[in-house]
């Protein structure tokens, strides 16, 4: 299924292009404070944040991956990214998300994981997600179980490159058990 554009009180969700590279690589992809506890490695330049944008535009019509760029409705600026990907390690689709700094504090990291969560359980209908954290990184965890997630275990996630481990915080979130969240 393509990509579709979500909409909440404060922001639009849309998919990612190329052309984002810049804003990407400014508000967030480029910061070393924003990307501390992120798998992928911190964009060192704008063409970085250009190629993984084009990796993210062949994925639009992916039924395992699913990623937004987050516009403040305001200002009509990119201020982050999330979504939804398929990990075989716990069979199931898992959401992530990522906000420039200058954004953070404000509730847009729950409001943006909230319309995901909405999009997995009415859309794509599925039973269940999966979400970590670091445990350095509680803000992400209080994100997590604000829109519905249960904390299961501790455990590991590695940088996609291999080179930094991550103590972690790991949650589900099981559609039929979950309470509506607030």
């Amino acid at each position: 299924m393509r990509t579709p554009i979500l909409e909440t009180e404060r922001l639009l969700l849309r998919p990612l292009t190329s052309a984002d590279a810049g804003a990407a690589f400014h508000n967030w992809s480029g910061d070393r404070e924003a990307t501390k506890y992120m798998r992928w490695e911190l964009h060192q330049t704008v063409e970085d944040a250009r190629a993984w944008l084009a990796r993210e535009e062949k994925n639009v019509m992916s039924d395992t991956a699913y990623n937004w760029g987050f516009v403040l409705k305001t200002a009509g600026e990119l201020i982050g990214s999330g979504g939804l990907f398929y990990t075989r390690k716990h069979d199931m689709m898992e959401l992530g998300y990522i906000l420039a700094r200058s954004q953070w504090k404000q509730g847009l990291a729950t409001e943006a994981a909230r319309s995901i969560v909405e999009f997995a359980n009415h859309t794509l209908r599925l039973s269940q997600l999966f979400c970590c954290h670091a445990v350095e990184n509680t803000a992400s965890g209080n994100v997590m179980r604000k829109v519905g997630f249960v904390y299961q275990n501790d455990g590991m996630y590695s940088s996609f490159d291999g080179k930094r481990m991550f103590r972690c915080k790991e949650y589900v979130l099981r559609f039929a058990d979950a309470e509506p969240p607030c």
